[in-house]
């Protein structure tokens, strides 16, 4: 499995850009905790203005956070630079990088459906104990019940799953840098239109979670 990540970036110097003189991209970037992270390593020497003898030296760190599918098998992972691109204007770098990963795929546990009683993130809870039942059997919460218990955003986001009784396939997806609701609809393969079914796009932000309803198949 081949994926390549399109990455751009201005870079904005302290001075006017006559010409690059030279330029170099090096990577240094590290698997974790699901995440590969690190940075693009950006230098080389420029000058000032077309009349300039002395050369100015330049490097900027670049840094990219980029969250892995769950198939991915960390042991057979690999990633490179696979075009590089750049554009100066005036004071400033544009860079264009299009980074390649690589990897074998792992087979993932499919996810089982989700009912309002089986949702259970940190300290909220869905569902109670009826003490007065011996077979303690677990009651699933009404609606009204789900609506008095909300208390933070995380519970907003799975009220959204529960619909009309129905069993919803989900995930949850915190939006990264440069992402837009089409390239996070095309990783998950579903319409842009469901998406904006279950969560409030005109505030889409950096680091704000999105539900992810999977589509029936």
């Amino acid at each position: 499995m081949k994926k390549i990540i399109n990455y751009e970036k201005d870079i904005l110097f302290k001075t006017d850009i006559e010409e690059i003189c030279s330029i170099s991209l090096e990577h240094d970037f590290t698997v974790d905790d699901g995440f590969l992270r690190g940075d693009f390593i950006v230098s080389g020497d420029y000058k000032i203005n077309s009349l300039s003898v002395n050369k100015e030296k330049f490097e900027y760190r670049l840094p990219l956070e980029y969250e892995l599918e769950p198939n991915v098998d960390i042991d057979t992972l690999s990633y490179d630079v696979e075009n590089f691109e750049y554009n100066v204007k005036k004071d400033e770098l544009s860079v264009y990088i299009d980074f390649g990963i690589r990897y074998e795929e792992k087979n993932v546990e499919p996810t089982l459906p989700i009912t309002e009683a089986e949702i259970n993130f940190d300290d909220l809870i869905l569902s109670n104990i009826d003490e007065k039942d011996d077979d303690n059997r677990v009651e699933e919460v009404k609606k009204d019940e789900i609506e008095e218990e909300r208390h933070d955003s995380t519970h907003s986001l799975i009220e959204n799953v529960i619909k009309d009784e129905a069993y919803v396939k989900y995930c949850v997806h915190i939006v990264r840098e440069g992402e837009t609701l089409e390239s996070i609809a095309n990783k998950y393969e579903v319409s842009p239109n469901l998406i904006k079914e279950y969560n409030d796009v005109e505030s889409l932000t950096i680091k704000s979670k999105l539900i992810i309803p999977m589509e029936n198949e």
